[in-house]
């Protein structure tokens, strides 16, 4: 049993595990958490990676054997013991970790999900071969880096030390120490492993890890469909793999530091060679038995990258190094001294040399060059809190190079648009080939190839059960034809006025058409009803409304407010009601509370910089049976029973499906984490920017959002900004004004509001930090010349 089965070591240890014990059952256990994590980062394995479905067949294909099975679940629930219970294994590998360092320092989200990963499921994995297959050799993935590196030599686990005169009569764990909560987690790991052995008599083989490089083995057989995946992202990528694609790239080898820091090393048909054997050498009940599996030991980054630009500049590959800031905080003055205690070492089978693996690397990667992303190189995550000044070094100028680099190729347009009602300024190129243009066949079938594809990219990027998901008009239009086929299936079962029950925060593109249709009437709840299942409760009991529409985020402020907790309540105290949600705000930047709401709906133009007037709709199945169709002539781009009825008409604007599909491909390759972290950052720089112009010119000001948010609302009490909005917009800055907002308190406000795409650039914004500055200097000069006037007349 190989639980992880599906990824860079677990793969291709299966398939030679497989070919080795053909009688036996070789049972893969994987949840998919690592490509799902490594795509909503916008990464991505260089090599094109099979579901794991398929790459058992190829498998199956090429070598005739049938003995790889798979289970697709996560190992920290019960199925894992159910699964040991069924299969009785004797032999288990536990690969199943979240194995990024830089990934476990990323946010307390990333924190908490790699504790709870690596420590209950190597839990629950010890506690389930202790209850019933105790007897079995388990070899879990440990990490070379668990280990404190002080100056003594590094011993296989376990060594006698002395102290002060004293000698130690028993042996001792090695010392342990990280500065990442990845490495903490495989230091309490180790000490479960360790606990178990001798408390519960198990036999296991910790492999302490070193960094893997290279991507072939035996196995594989220059088959792509057989490739393990390969990650050279900052965040998954490991260091020598990552030097390999730069130096294919013609990028800059990018050091950390001052590059002195000290890694072990081994190529991966040499970790899968000795890893595959060690199922032959089980230990002795009771025994925890600790390999160090490391074979190249003297290396420093510097050195490392020294030898990567050696030999890709003997085959030909120009390339260099560069040194970026310590963003880990682990600079040394020099390379740490120490040696490795190892059986491995100089080992005949698997010590491969350093120097041939590199070079069979960058010739095995070399074809995929054109698919290599720059933004891969870029490390954005900083394990030290002080590191995220703003002030200038060389990972800052490298990260805004980068974005500067994405808005020029795709987000070229001159103008400044922080809009958020209206982001999607870029026309894009939908090239539906010459041929298909006077070829209404073509022209169909290219577009329900846009159709399939964006329907499953959505479902990756948004999973919904229970919805109908289809492509749909922008919100505004899509509200336009639900009210109208909301009050045609109304009308057959009573009589209006139908009840619209809303809050006060919402768009007239939303909530417009109820307001103008005379057979709807619109009660508008106070925030504080909202928030209050009492209050809520009783007002919706005597209001007993029909509909109840609500934004997902308020356009106005911008804050998110309505989650699944707030929408069941509602439910709740309406379950007559249908209840509508508008995501036009939220689509691209905030997960989609699905779940409750009836139908939910938002625009492809905001925070998807897709095409203007495209929309995302998804229905449950119970309101679109109810409902019908929201497009009644029968014309539909597919002949299936989900989207008829309710996806646009066939023939309506093949153009878009194309936007849309290319918006979404590179939304995936910007990633979800880092499109929404990148306007964040920008919006915080802004906010202090900003407030620092607007309070050296005494206006006073505050923004109705807190952080971290990638819009913000700038409010004004005794300021009006409409001089300043139309000011900027002839300056083509454009941003949205709101006039005379009541608050509930019955203070009348102005708001601005300012939308940071992740692709705009500091140096970018301060065009209009400037234009800011320089016009409300100007109405403080004159405001100051009306003043002494006045005086003077006096």
């Amino acid at each position: 049993m190989i639980l992880g089965g599906d990824g860079y070591l677990g793969w291709p240890l299966a398939m030679k595990l497989a070919l080795q014990h053909p009688d036996e059952k070789i049972v893969i256990v994987d949840n998919q958490w690592r490509r799902e994590a490594v795509r909503e980062l916008g990464f991505d394995s260089l090599s094109h990676i099979p579901r794991l479905a398929e790459r058992i067949a190829a498998f199956q294909r090429h070598y005739g054997i049938y003995n790889i099975h798979y289970q697709l679940f996560d190992i920290c629930s019960t199925m894992l013991e159910d699964l040991i219970i069924r299969e009785q294994p004797h032999t288990i590998y536990h690969l199943a970790q979240q194995c990024s360092a830089s990934y476990s320092m990323m946010g307390l989200d990333e924190a908490l999900h790699t504790l709870r990963n690596n420590e209950e499921g190597n839990m629950r994995l010890l506690w389930a071969v202790r209850q019933h297959v105790p007897k079995a050799h388990i070899i879990k993935l440990g990490s070379f880096g668990e280990y404190a590196k002080g100056g003594i030599p590094i011993a296989e686990g376990y060594f006698r030390p002395s102290y002060k005169g004293a000698s130690a009569y028993t042996d001792l764990p090695y010392p342990r120490e990280a500065n990442d909560i990845y490495h903490i987690s495989k230091i309490n790991d180790s000490n479960y492993t360790a606990m178990a052995c001798r408390i519960w008599n198990l036999r296991i083989t910790e492999v302490m890890q070193s960094t893997v490089f290279g991507l072939l083995t035996e196995e594989m057989a220059f088959k792509p469909e057989l490739y393990t995946r390969f990650d050279y992202d900052t965040v998954f990528g490991t260091v020598a793999n990552r030097f390999v694609i730069q130096a294919v790239s013609g990028n800059p080898l990018t050091i950390y530091g001052n590059g002195h820091q000290r890694t072990g090393l081994m190529a991966l048909r040499d970790a899968v060679g000795s890893l595959a054997r060690f199922a032959a050498e089980p230990p002795a009940a009771g025994e925890h038995r600790v390999i160090n599996h490391v074979t190249e030991t003297h290396y420093s980054i510097n050195e490392l990258a020294a030898d990567i630009i050696g030999v890709a500049r003997k085959a030909g590959l120009k390339t260099s190094a560069v040194h970026l800031d310590d963003l880990r905080k682990e600079n040394t003055d020099f390379k740490a001294g120490y040696e490795v205690e190892s059986s491995l070492h100089n080992h005949p089978l698997f010590h491969s040399d350093f120097r041939e693996v590199i070079l069979e690397t960058l010739q095995l990667v070399y074809p995929y060059k054109e698919q290599i992303t720059d933004r891969h190189f870029l490390p954005f995550i900083f394990w030290e809190e002080s590191c995220k000044s703003p002030a200038e070094n060389s990972a800052d100028r490298m990260w805004e190079r980068f974005w500067n680099k994405i808005r020029k190729k795709h987000f070229g347009q001159p103008q400044l648009n922080l809009n958020p009602g209206c982001l999607g300024t870029v026309d894009i190129t939908a090239d539906l080939g010459t041929a298909q243009n006077g070829n209404p066949l073509a022209l169909y079938a290219k577009t329900r190839e846009a159709f399939r594809y964006i329907k499953q990219e959505c479902n990756h990027l948004w999973p919904s059960p229970g919805y109908r998901f289809t492509v749909t008009y922008s919100t505004s239009q899509t509200m336009n034809l639900l009210a109208l086929a909301m009050l045609r299936k109304l009308l057959t079962t009573k009589k209006g006025p139908f009840r619209v029950v809303t809050s006060k925060h919402e768009h007239q593109g939303g909530i417009g058409p109820f307001e103008q249709l005379s057979e709807f009437i619109v009660y508008y709840l106070p925030d504080e009803v909202l928030v209050s299942r009492g209050m809520l409760e009783e007002k919706l009991s005597l209001l007993q409304p029909d509909i109840i529409f609500l934004s997902h985020t308020y356009y106005d402020t911008g804050d998110v407010v309505h989650n699944n907790n707030t929408l069941r309540l509602l439910k709740e105290a309406a379950p007559d009601a249908w209840l509508i949600l508008d995501v036009a705000q939220s689509l691209g930047i905030h997960q989609i509370p699905f779940g409750t709401a009836d139908l939910i709906t938002g625009s492809t133009h905001k925070w998807l910089f897709g095409p203007y007037g495209g929309g995302l709709t998804w229905i449950k199945h119970a309101f679109a049976e109810w409902i019908g169709a929201l497009f009644w002539n029968g014309q539909q781009l597919l002949p299936d029973v989900e989207t008829h009825g309710f996806s646009l008409p066939g023939g309506q604007d093949f153009k878009l499906y194309w936007q849309l599909h290319q918006s979404l491909d590179r939304y995936r390759q910007i990633g979800i984490v880092t499109a929404l972290e990148r306007s964040c950052e920008l919006a915080d720089f802004l906010r202090k920017e900003l407030s620092l112009r607007l309070n050296t010119a005494g206006i006073a000001h505050y923004y109705l959002n807190g952080f971290p948010t990638p819009c913000l609302a700038l409010a004004f009490t005794d300021y009006d900004p409409y001089p300043l909005y139309i000011h900027l917009h002839g300056l083509d800055i454009h941003v949205k004004c709101i006039k005379d907002r009541q608050k509930e308190n019955g203070e009348t406000i102005h708001i601005m509001r300012i939308g940071l795409p992740y692709y705009e650039t500091r140096e970018r914004l301060f065009r209009f930090i400037q234009e800011v500055e320089k016009f409300v200097s100007i109405e403080t000069v004159l405001a100051e010349a009306i003043s002494l006037t006045k005086d003077q007349v006096v």
